[in-house]
């Protein structure tokens, strides 16, 4: 479970104010910056701008100022685990996730939770601070790595793989996600691959079985009808691509799930 120490939404300090903790604190530290701030971080100087973060971990020295206002939001944390045993969120340097707004109304529910003392409220500190720290890794893997070369086309692929994984059991030819999208077969693997790390045909693929897992569970149905119904045309097909990733057959998945 996730402890909160000590936590600040949306705070000021006088301006040019210092933090200085050479020794570190006991805790986690996550640090939102709301306004210019200089970092000294293993004897670097790195000026951090409005919208950036830092994730200390317990005993790693804290310095920074503010270049002009002083804001910020901030929690002190203490974790059973390891944060990089769990997330791949960069630690003790400057990073900068998208989605500042989200990160923001995490803290400021988990600062209301840690001042009102309510009914469950650590239970519900543990949840916010899960889900803000799910955010952050989620959105960080755009910041550490490779920038697509337009970008801008991220929100177009999400809803594209939004629909096409809610609505798996129609066709979704290569044909059709070009026209989506207006782009050439090339074009639409590479950036899909750039994207979600994973091809159109293996996402339909998995989302097909994850549907006929859950249909498999209803005794009125025959198999040729949950494979039709998860998108599968042919029967054969179907089991092979259910027994490669389930490792056994629709029919023995169905007896052994009731």
């Amino acid at each position: 479970m996730y402890n909160i120490e000590y936590c600040g939404y949306n705070i000021h300090n006088p301006n040019g104010d210092i933090i200085y903790r050479p020794k570190g604190s006991a805790s986690y530290l996550f640090l939102l910056i709301l306004a210019p701030m200089n970092f000294e971080i293993n004897g670097e100087v790195i000026l951090a701008k409005a919208g950036a973060c830092i994730l200390y971990t317990p005993g790693f020295a804290q310095r920074y100022q503010a270049v002009d206002e002083f804001y910020n939001s901030y929690l002190h944390f203490f974790s059973e685990l390891k944060i990089n045993d769990q997330f791949s969120i960069p630690l003790n340097t400057i990073f900068h996730p998208e989605g500042i707004d989200d990160i923001n109304w995490y803290i400021k529910n988990i600062h209301k939770e840690f001042l009102t003392k309510q009914l469950h409220c650590e239970k519900q500190i543990d949840a916010f601070l899960r889900q803000l720290l799910i955010h952050l890794d989620r959105n960080c893997l755009k910041s550490v790595q490779e920038t697509p070369v337009n970008s801008s086309l991220f929100p177009e692929f999400q809803s594209l793989r939004l629909q096409m994984l809610s609505y798996c059991e129609e066709d979704w030819s290569i044909e059709r996600l070009c026209q989506l999208v207006n782009l050439e077969k090339s074009q639409v693997y590479a950036y899909y691959h750039k994207f979600f790390h994973t091809t159109p045909k293996t996402e339909l693929i998995n989302a097909r079985i994850d549907k006929a897992k859950y249909l498999l569970m209803n005794e009125a149905l025959q198999i040729g009808q949950i494979a039709q119904m998860s998108g599968f045309h042919d029967i054969y097909h179907f089991s092979r691509c259910f027994k490669k990733n389930c490792g056994c057959s629709p029919s023995k998945f169905g007896k052994e799930r009731l």
